[in-house]
């Protein structure tokens, strides 16, 4: 009664699609064999077409059905902060006083650094759009190219 007969698939299958020889890999906590381009999220628990990264901010996986939605936001957010700061900087020169609001100043000054932060994160994603790779792909294949 104890003895059981179960035994684990193989951890790769390799399989012909549109006659392209493509080696599909066996998730074991999902217990399936994973599409091409298909990564396990550890955060999740589950595995995601295309996986790009499990966002904190967002508060769940971005891949392939939601990745278009993920970079609108960051777009978005992108002019907004740049927005923001544009009319901080405004406010700023238009008042006879420049160094008299501390809040404007401390605002301008968190604005500037969001500016940078986001535009730089728009930018990144914009290159991995431009390149069609996922920003799990692009970190191991700098992770490979390492000596």
């Amino acid at each position: 009664m104890g003895t059981s007969t179960y035994r684990p698939p193989a951890r790769t299958m390799e399989v012909v699609i549109n006659k392209y020889l493509v080696k599909l890999k066996y998730c074991y906590t999902c217990k399936m064999f994973r599409p091409p381009r298909t990564s396990h999220c550890s955060v999740c628990d589950n595995c995601v077409e295309r996986f790009d990264h499990h966002c904190p901010w967002v508060g769940n996986c971005v891949g392939k059905r939601n990745y278009r939605y993920f970079y609108a936001f960051i777009l978005s957010l992108s002019f907004l902060t740049a927005f923001i700061f544009a009319c901080v900087v405004t406010h700023l020169t238009l008042r006879k006083g420049f160094l008299d609001s501390l809040s404007t100043v401390l605002e301008l000054v968190i604005c500037f650094f969001s500016v940078w932060s986001i535009l730089g994160l728009s930018g990144f994603h914009t290159y991995l759009v431009a390149s069609n790779l996922t920003t799990n792909e692009d970190v191991s294949i700098r992770v490979s190219l390492l000596p």
